[in-house]
């Protein structure tokens, strides 16, 4: 089992107060969690499963070699692929990366160049193009009326995000889904106010909707520890621009592309994730607050009742007095209500620091190895699935036969993209289709 939240301990406080936060706020994905969508993410690596399918017995051994070597040459393919994705990724985020260390020219030496000879320019130019290619587009797309190069340069990479996204088995989570978690939180999470408005674009994305496993304590069940699941995304993916300039913990700027990373995200806490989200005191904090402070001032009063002879003695400075216990009062009621809402924030943020996973560039990188992983065990399975055929197989039936496989093989229902693998098939020339469906190319066998 891997851990939803380690466990965590406040230092100084109660043993019993210790070991209820512990039960409140630690959890567990087990290995067979339930699934409550069907979806086209393959939980699996690609030599754990090559390996597996070898094992099932289908396939003769004498065929073993063929299969290695459709597998080496999906490899090759997909590693292609994934070469041209780290460099447009890198290229066109590299302007709006809030965690770039580059610094900009202090000079503008394109005067001096345009007075070189024309040898000398050609020289220039010869020496800089290698250099120069990863700029090229964002170069280009500054001369071109219309948005500015920064503007661009992050269209693109939503673009390009969202097709990385497709291919890693990720669900792109609608605004209306956010919205219904907005102002609500599990029995875990944080009560928060959001504002989408402060978005100039947000697009989030999720993979892997199970259920994970949670503890806690109930006084009606005399403190005892009992658990039970919650649905929980075990990736979470979000991308945003913001329209103004949001200053607190973290400074994020309006000509930056943001990305994080979270796992183990339950569905009703979604909204925690977003920057700019304020900690929303409930109206029992308040009365655990406000109850509290008035029945010290109350006290307060009836003490100095007790003292009637000391309070006639100073009954002239009665209205100081009463003032003294009023500011009090109000001064113990405030640092309450900051109290209250550090604590709130410190459990957010202590969330929040076991969950991420990673931000802005690491993110981009980390999805296109994702989505490595993902396109080379769906074309994997679909080659076995042919290669073990008796005759062709048209798309529907070949999309049956790999999902029954997936779930033979870690007893998860898949949603496979026939269309998508199919299509890569055919790039690598290794498929053929024709009125009766899909069929292996003979290929020559390599030593």
């Amino acid at each position: 089992m891997s851990g939803l939240l380690p466990g965590f301990t406040i230092n100084g406080g109660s043993t019993v107060g210790r070991s209820f936060y512990s039960a409140t706020t630690d959890g567990m994905i087990q290995d067979d969690a339930g699934h409550w969508s069907i979806e086209p993410y393959i939980p699996l690596k690609a030599g754990v499963l090559a390996k597996y399918l070898l094992e099932r017995g289908e396939l003769p051994e004498e065929r073993y070699p063929e299969f290695m070597q459709r597998c080496e040459a999906i490899d090759r393919f997909v590693h292609q692929q994934t070469g041209d994705y780290h460099r447009d990724f890198a290229s066109h985020y590299a302007p709006v990366d809030p965690d770039s260390d580059c610094k900009p020219l202090c000079v503008d030496l394109s005067a001096e160049t345009k007075q070189d000879s024309p040898e000398t320019l050609h020289s220039h130019q010869g020496a800089c193009n290698a250099a120069s290619q990863a700029d090229e587009t964002s170069q280009q797309v500054s001369e071109e009326p219309g948005p500015s190069a920064t503007q661009n340069a992050m269209n693109h990479v939503f673009e390009l995000l969202g097709k990385v996204m497709h291919d890693a088995g990720y669900r792109k989570i609608e605004q209306q889904e956010i919205e219904k978690c907005m102002g609500i939180a599990s029995q875990w999470g944080v009560p928060l106010n959001v504002d989408l408005g402060v978005f100039e674009k947000l697009v989030v994305y999720a993979r892997g909707d199970i259920m994970g496993t949670r503890f806690r304590r109930r006084l009606r069940k005399f403190y005892r520890m009992e658990s039970f699941e919650i649905p929980v995304y075990q990736r979470m993916t979000i991308a945003f621009q913001l329209k103004s300039d949001l200053q607190g913990t973290e400074s994020l700027g309006t000509n930056q592309m943001h990305l994080r990373m979270f796992k183990n995200i339950p569905k009703e806490d979604v909204d925690t994730l977003l920057p700019g989200a304020r900690v929303r005191i409930s109206g029992l904090d308040h009365v655990k607050i406000i109850v509290p402070s008035l029945g010290g001032f109350l006290m307060s009063l009836r003490k100095i009742a007790q003292y009637a002879i000391l309070f006639a003695v100073i009954a002239l400075h009665w209205s100081l007095i009463l003032i003294g216990l009023l500011v009090g009062y109000l001064v113990k009621s405030t640092l309450g209500y900051f109290d209250a809402k550090k604590k709130r924030e410190l459990k957010l943020t202590r969330n929040l620091y076991f969950q991420k996973l990673d931000t802005n560039a690491g993110v981009g990188h980390r999805l296109i190895q994702q989505a490595h992983r993902q396109h080379t065990c769906e074309l994997i399975v679909a080659s076995y699935a042919l290669l073990t055929a008796s005759d062709t197989l048209s798309s529907r039936r070949l999309r049956r036969r790999c999902e029954r496989i997936l779930r033979e093989a870690i007893d998860v229902e898949i949603d496979f993209q026939t269309d998508r693998v199919m299509d890569s098939l055919q790039k690598m020339n290794s498929v053929v289709h024709d009125s009766q469906g899909w069929c292996l190319k003979p290929i020559e066998f390599t030593e």
